[in-house]
């Protein structure tokens, strides 16, 4: 197993290379799996957060197209985002406590804690989002 400055050279290394690297955390007793950028704080951006267990590689192309989609534009993602399907991703604030939850390696790699959270959200196959009436247990995950 990687010791963590291993770790932390990998996670710079696929920022060098892709401008950000993906997390991905696998589902617990506790927690549902969940995944998150780390390099977009380096320009100014928000990080990007997904919680729910999903197929990793789907979380992992939708990370990385919403990143590029971000910094392309030079500002954060807000509101409803077109992947080109049926449903929208949806964005929201994170609350700062996900930092301590959710992106602690992104923390840990820049050092501080002075950086904003963006939570993705998918909605059910009925159009309903997380916290709306009658969204899909699949897909109501916590709001963070």
């Amino acid at each position: 197993m990687p010791n963590h400055s291993d770790l932390m050279r990998l996670v710079q290394e696929n920022i060098d290379r892709n401008s950000q690297h993906v997390f991905a955390i696998f589902p617990s007793e506790e927690s549902p799996a969940f995944a998150y950028t780390i390099g977009n704080a380096n320009v100014g951006l928000p990080e990007l957060l997904i919680i729910g267990n999903f197929a990793p590689h789907t979380t992992a192309a939708i990370l990385n197209e919403l990143g590029r989609k971000m910094r392309a534009a030079g500002f954060p993602l807000v509101g409803d985002v077109s992947l080109g399907g049926r449903f929208p991703v949806r964005v929201r604030q994170a609350d700062p406590a996900a930092k301590g939850r959710y992106t602690i390696q992104a923390g840990q790699y820049l050092g501080h804690e002075r950086y904003d959270v963006l939570q993705l959200l998918f909605c059910d196959p009925e159009g309903r989002y997380p916290g709306e009436p009658g969204c899909n247990s699949n897909y109501d995950v916590p709001l963070v």
